[in-house]
């Protein structure tokens, strides 16, 4: 729960300052860093639990479930189909997007306020598109967006930690699975055995009442 707190409340505050504009891109990073939270969550409590979840903090914030993940497929699509180097020059300028909201999202972002989501979104486009997400890449991309490269930097170190902490979280979680599986079994097994002796009593009681 904290977790989901810190991430509503960071997102309201970045998303009330007057320099804040929403974009397709930011939608990607609200997305990630959204599923990488909850990506355990409907495995404890049951599936689709995470998809309400995030339809009521997207009404909270004044977005639309529907808006953000559209927005995010979107970029999702872009960055799949686009050599890095046709990535790079829609980021420049030099060549235009097939779809308006990518290059909205690219010549906006200079004029906006620059948003931890933005910067987790990016790093997404640089995974899709099979960039590493180098300290020196995201530099690079950081000024062909002409925003701050030391605070997307900033952002890369924070994202790789996260996902780490995450990696460790979900294998914590795997490993509590597997530990209960393997209890149920043993419970099954001694239930199962525990049955078969009364049933083979029963059985020696009748064949000695018999005889």
């Amino acid at each position: 729960r904290s977790f989901l707190v810190d991430f509503l409340s960071s997102t309201h505050i970045a998303m009330v300052d007057s320099r804040f504009k929403y974009d397709a891109v930011f939608a990607l990073g609200l997305m990630e860093y959204y599923n990488g939270l909850m990506g355990s969550y409907d495995r404890v409590v049951g599936a689709g639990e995470s998809d309400k979840i995030f339809k009521a903090l997207t009404k909270a914030l004044g977005m639309t479930a529907e808006q953000v993940k559209d927005d995010a497929e979107a970029v999702t699509n872009f960055a799949k189909a686009s050599p890095p180097a046709t990535i790079l020059a829609t980021m420049e300028g030099t060549e235009a997007a097939a779809d308006q909201r990518i290059g909205a999202a690219f010549s906006g972002i200079s004029k906006s306020l620059y948003s931890t989501s933005f910067s987790i979104g990016l790093f997404k486009v640089m995974e899709i598109s099979g960039i590493e997400t180098s300290k020196a890449n995201v530099e690079e991309w950081a000024k062909a967006l002409q925003v701050n490269p030391s605070k997307v930097a900033t952002d890369l170190e924070t994202y790789k930690l996260n996902k780490n902490k995450l990696a460790n979280a979900e294998e914590m979680l795997r490993e509590i699975e597997i530990r209960e599986k393997k209890k149920l079994a043993e419970r099954l097994e001694a239930k199962a055995k525990a049955l078969a002796e009364k049933a083979a009593k029963k059985a020696e009681e009748a064949k000695e009442a018999s005889a």
